[in-house]
């Protein structure tokens, strides 16, 4: 019984500073916003497919249809229901963006924290690979990886992955060079602590912080980058209901059924809002924290 006390006790004692941050983050009007609308974004992606009046590629009807009781949309120029392909075209706007930063993200938290803490001749040759990768427009190597492997969604989050990388690396790499001299990182050293143990038990809890806004960020460029090669047709191909393929087969009929371009378009610029509402209170959120603790 009392061992039983204890447990909750301390469950609790732990859940409390967590649930604190928590309502910190939303009483950031752009967090809860942000955080809103996200929310409703996933929601109608979930649920979107089952709700769905017709298959995204089914032509139910004569195309260029304005919307009316039977197609709330209307039709696109192949007769296929607007609305349909708007409720299955969430998912892959969302999960290729959210694949290629987690790419990223994984091999430039290795690198910059190897580069960062071992310094030296590790640091040089990252920090040479890393100015000769920002140097090369990011369109143009998503341009060539395309050209030599074919479009595609793994193609693209690969290519998205590879470019984002270097800007990662880099915020990752000052972060961790400036945690490396601190005291329980010296003092894990002299424990004799192995090199993975100080690189992950020691400094990536301390840039936590830096890496929460670094992912928000790089992911609402994703979102926008992404959807910018599926318009051009480098990213997702027909006859995919992707939002960007949506707009781009569209838009050639922007004047006769402009809700074909407009609410697909929308819908991605709700969701890089969304995220980047997310990011900028993230960055306040814990801005804030690091200037409390320098007050006390």
């Amino acid at each position: 019984m009392t061992a039983d006390v204890l447990n909750t006790v301390t469950a609790a004692d732990v859940a409390a500073p967590r649930q604190r941050r928590w309502r910190g983050f939303l009483a950031i009007p752009q967090g809860s916003f942000g955080v809103a609308l996200l929310l409703l974004l996933l929601l109608l992606v979930v649920i979107g497919p089952f709700i769905a009046p017709d298959s995204p590629n089914e032509i139910s009807d004569q195309p260029i249809l304005g919307p009316s009781a039977q197609h709330w949309l209307g039709t696109d120029a192949y007769g296929r229901d607007i609305l349909s392909r708007v409720l299955h075209g969430g998912a892959s706007v969302i999960l290729l963006p959210l694949l290629a930063v987690s790419l990223a993200m994984v091999v430039a938290t290795l690198v910059g924290l190897l580069a960062g803490y071992l310094g030296g001749k590790v640091d040089s040759v990252v920090t040479w690979v890393i100015n000769i990768a920002l140097a090369i427009p990011s369109y143009l190597a998503v341009l060539v990886v395309v050209a030599a492997f074919g479009g595609g969604g793994a193609v693209v989050v690969t290519a998205v992955a590879v470019v984002y990388a270097p800007y990662i690396t880099r915020v990752i790499r000052s972060a961790t060079q400036a945690i490396a001299p601190r005291e329980f990182v010296l003092a894990a050293r002299a424990r004799g602590e192995s090199l993975g143990w100080i690189l992950f038990r020691e400094i990536t809890p301390n840039i936590g912080p830096t890496l929460l806004v670094e992912i928000a960020l790089r992911f609402t460029y994703a979102i926008m980058f992404i959807a910018s090669l599926s318009f051009l047709g480098l990213g997702v191909q027909p006859p995919s209901s992707n939002w960007g393929v949506m707009v781009a087969q569209n838009r050639a009929l922007l004047l006769v059924s402009p809700v074909g371009v407009l609410v697909p378009a929308l819908l991605i610029g709700v969701l890089a809002i969304a995220v980047n509402l997310i990011a900028d209170a993230l960055t306040q959120f814990f801005g804030d924290r690091i200037h409390e603790r320098l007050m006390v």
